[in-house]
C-alpha cells in the first residue's frame, strides 16, 4: 500500500447519539460513518464524513452560474458532473464519473490544493482522466494530477480555541481527549496554534508561527492540566484566532480557526461581531464551532462558516466533529497546472 493514513477509523457511533448542525455556509449534509478502501480500486475513497467541509478559499456565484449554463467537457468529450472556481487564481476545474463537488482550497504557484467529493460525502481521489482544468475564458489549462498526491509544498497553520471557563469544568477531559486525538490524525504540513480562554486567552503554543510545530507533534502541549474556571473571553478568543497568522493573498489555503466551547461571550470586548466579520475575511479565515453547551440558533449572526452543536453525547459528537475536519484536511489533492 503507497497511501499514508492520517486518519483514525472510528467504528461506531452510539446509535443514541444525537446532535444538530447549524450550516451558515455551504448547506452541509449529514452521513454516517466513513471507511477507508482498498488502494488498489481506480477510484481511491479516503473517508466517508459526517458532514461536507467546504475549504474553498475563492467563490464567484456569477462565475459559478457561468460555468453551471456551459458546455465544458472533459478530454473525452464527456460533460462534467461537478465543479469548483478559484476566481482570483482565475482557475475553473470540472469532473465526472463518482465527484459530486469539488472544493478548490488554494492555488500556490502551479500547485492547486482541491478536495473531491464522492456520493455521500465519500472524500475521493478520482481518475486523472475524470477531470479538466479551465481558465477564465473556458479555454483548457495543461495540468497533471497524480491520485493520492497530497499537497507537499502547502503549510496549513489551524488555531485551535479551547474554553476553559468554569462551565466548562464537566467537559474539559472529554475536550481534551478528543483534541489530541484530532491533532494526532493530521498530515505533517500542518501547524497548530493552539489557545486557551476564559477571563482572558492564554497562548499554549510559540507566539512565533514559525516556531510552532506539526499538529501532530504539539499534543504535548495539552498534557498539562488545564483548569476550567472563571467567565468566558469568547470574542477575543475568536479575534485572537483570526489574528494567529500573517494575512495571505486570497488564492492561498485559508487559516482555520476552530473553536470549542459551552458558552456565550462573557467578557467585555471593545468591538462587535461585525468587526469580527471584517477581521475574518481580512485574515482570509474559516471558523468552525463546536458547541458543547449554551447554544443559541444565530447567536454568531452568520460569523462561522459551520457550528456544529452537541445535544446528547458528547464523547461522540466531539468524536463526529473531529474526524469530519480531519479527513476533509487529509483527503486535499493536489493537481499541477501548467500555464
Amino acid at each position: 500500500m503507497n497511501i499514508r493514513l492520517n486518519v483514525f477509523i472510528f467504528f461506531t457511533l452510539l446509535s443514541n447519539s444525537a446532535f444538530a448542525i447549524e450550516v451558515i455556509e455551504p448547506q452541509e449534509l449529514q452521513t454516517s460513518l466513513f471507511k477507508i478502501s482498498d488502494p488498489d480500486r481506480f477510484i481511491r475513497t479516503l473517508g466517508k464524513v459526517s458532514f461536507a467541509i467546504d475549504l474553498s478559499a475563492s467563490h464567484d456565484d456569477l462565475l459559478a452560474l457561468k460555468v453551471r449554463r456551459s458546455s465544458l467537457t472533459l478530454k473525452d468529450g464527456r460533460g462534467f458532473k461537478s465543479f469548483g472556481v478559484h476566481k482570483e487564481a482565475g482557475l475553473i476545474i470540472i469532473a465526472g464519473a463518482d465527484v459530486s463537488h469539488i472544493s478548490i482550497a488554494s492555488v500556490k504557484g502551479s500547485n492547486a490544493s482541491v478536495l473531491f467529493y464522492g456520493a455521500n460525502n465519500q472524500i475521493i481521489a478520482p481518475h486523472p482522466n475524470d477531470i479538466a482544468v479551465f481558465d477564465m475564458d473556458f479555454k483548457p489549462v495543461d495540468f497533471s494530477y497524480t491520485p493520492l498526491k497530497t499537497p507537499s509544498s502547502l503549510t496549513i497553520p489551524i488555531t485551535i480555541a479551547l474554553d476553559t471557563s468554569g462551565s466548562m469544568a464537566g467537559h474539559m477531559d472529554k475536550v481534551i481527549k478528543a483534541t489530541k486525538t484530532f491533532m494526532k490524525s493530521l498530515p505533517d504540513f500542518m501547524r497548530c496554534n493552539l489557545i486557551a480562554f476564559n477571563n482572558d486567552i492564554k497562548y499554549l503554543s510559540p507566539r512565533d508561527i514559525h516556531a510552532q510545530r506539526s499538529c501532530s507533534a504539539s499534543t504535548y502541549l495539552l498534557n498539562a492540566p488545564l483548569k476550567a474556571e472563571g467567565a468566558t473571553s469568547l470574542y477575543k478568543a475568536i479575534d485572537a484566532g483570526f489574528s494567529s497568522h500573517p494575512v495571505l493573498s486570497k488564492d492561498a489555503f485559508p487559516n482555520i480557526v476552530i473553536v470549542i466551547t459551552d458558552g456565550k461571550n462573557t467578557v467585555d470586548y471593545k468591538w462587535d461581531l461585525n468587526w469580527l466579520g471584517i477581521r475574518k475575511r481580512i485574515s482570509h479565515t474559516k471558523l468552525f464551532v463546536f458547541w458543547a453547551g449554551n447554544y443559541t440558533k444565530g447567536y454568531m449572526q452568520g460569523l462561522a462558516d459551520l457550528e456544529f452543536v452537541s445535544t446528547k453525547n458528547l464523547d461522540n459528537e466531539l468524536e463526529q466533529f473531529f474526524t469530519s475536519l480531519g479527513v476533509s484536511l487529509s483527503g486535499l489533492q493536489t493537481v499541477q497546472i501548467r500555464k
